[in-house]
This record gives structure tokens, sequence and C-alpha cells, in this order.
């Protein structure tokens, strides 16, 4: 038999766990259940996440990668408006054609509220995840005309407003509607961010 690369390893694991959670909720992502969905014994899956919390982790990890873009990173400044617009419609695009993950994140999150108590540290981790990787985004996107101050709760909003937007895609699988609201929402952002511009 070939020998599977560790990271395609980890890789089928992780996309394992989101059908599963996305199919039985977390209730019923057992280790045994993703490990047999992923086609691997249990003892692999054990061998690349010592624990089921590094495994959702891990998840969320993926979810962050995959809905950001690094590359913009380098491209030459484009401005507050345009970037949060372009985040938008890039994560609209990617939760439709992904619709497991549409539907796991919300369970996944959750659960990561709940651990410890209520008190999760875990949950914090998971936020700032997502949260760093799109503040640097819009720093990197800023010209001299643009309200530095606003990058932080910019970043904020537009997590909320995805998430928002995602729930409402789990509800009813409406692409168009979908669609027109992300629309809505990223030309309300590109004229709130225009009136306070510096120039």
């Amino acid at each position: 038999m070939a020998r599977i690369p560790a990271d395609e390893r980890r890789q089928g694991f992780i996309e394992a766990a989101v059908r599963i959670i996305a199919a039985h909720g977390m209730r019923g992502a057992t280790t045994r259940r993703i490990a047999e969905e992923a086609g691997s014994p249990l003892a692999t899956l054990h061998y690349c996440f010592h624990t089921k919390e590094q495994l959702f982790f891990a998840v969320f990890q993926y979810l962050a990668e995959e809905t950001s873009d690094e590359g913009e990173d380098e491209a030459a400044p484009a401005g507050l408006g345009k970037v949060a617009r372009t985040w938008l419609t890039r994560t609209a695009n990617w939760t439709t054609a992904h619709d497991d993950y549409a539907r796991a994140q919300y369970d996944l999150y959750f659960w990561a509220i709940r651990q410890d108590g209520g008190d999760s540290p875990l949950a914090a981790e998971v936020y700032e995840l997502f949260f760093s990787r799109i503040e640097k985004q819009l720093r990197a996107a800023l010209l001299p005309q643009d309200d530095a101050t606003l990058v932080t709760p910019l970043a904020r909003l537009l997590i909320g407003l995805h998430d928002g937007l995602v729930m409402q895609w789990n509800g009813a699988h409406d692409r168009e509607r979908f669609d027109l609201d992300f629309q809505l929402a990223g030309d309300m952002l590109e004229t709130f961010i225009a009136s306070r511009s510096k120039s």
C-alpha cells in the first residue's frame, strides 16, 4: 500500500471532520466516525491529532487560510473600501462552493465557546485567528486618504457581516438573495469608508 504524506493525511481528517459535523453535529463527530469517513485507522487520526480539540482547531485554521488571500499583502495598497468588498465577495463565493464548511462552522464555534465551562480561551483564540488575518489585509490596503482608525473596527464588522450572512445562507440556500445581501453590505461599507476619507 502506498504511503500517504502526513500533510495529505491531516487534510483528509480535516475534510472528514467537516463532513461529519455538517451531517451529524458535534455530538455525532466522534473520532471513530471521522476516521471511518477519512478511510483511515483511528490510530492514524490520533497520531496526526493527539486530541479532538487539536483536530477541530485545525479545521478553524484551514477555514481562516482558505477565506483569506495572503497574496494581497504583497500587492500595491488598494484602499480600505475595495479590500473590504473584495474580502466579502471572496468569502461569499467560497462559502457557497463549500457548503459543508458553511454548515459546520457554527457547530464548531459554539462548541469552542462551551469549552472550559463557557469561559473558553479556545473561542477567543479562534476569533483572533480570523480577526488578525483580516486586520492585516486591511492595514496593508491603507491609502494615504484612508482613515486608519477604521481598520480594527472594520475587521470586527466584516466578521460579523460574514457570520450573519452565512447563517442566512444555511437557512435559505438562495444564491441570488445571498449575492444581493453581500453586494449591499459591500456598497454600504465602501460608502461609509469613502465618507471618512481625508481627501
